[in-house]
């Protein structure tokens, strides 16, 4: 039997990472010249983008 709280984790994982590199696709920004701090501060200042930007 499947436990769902893993099988939810799992699937929020997988779809940050596919909206991690459908944004850095849509800014013009390669992942892989990212370091891991730079990753993670243009994630959240995308999705921070993205979500107040349909708000305003």
């Amino acid at each position: 039997m499947n436990n769902p709280t893993a099988t939810a984790f799992r699937n929020l994982v997988l779809a940050a990472d596919e909206t991690l590199h459908l944004l850095c696709r849509l800014r013009g920004i390669t992942i892989d010249d990212l370091s891991e701090d730079a990753l993670e501060a243009f994630f959240f200042e995308a999705l921070d983008d993205e979500f107040w930007m349909g708000s305003r």
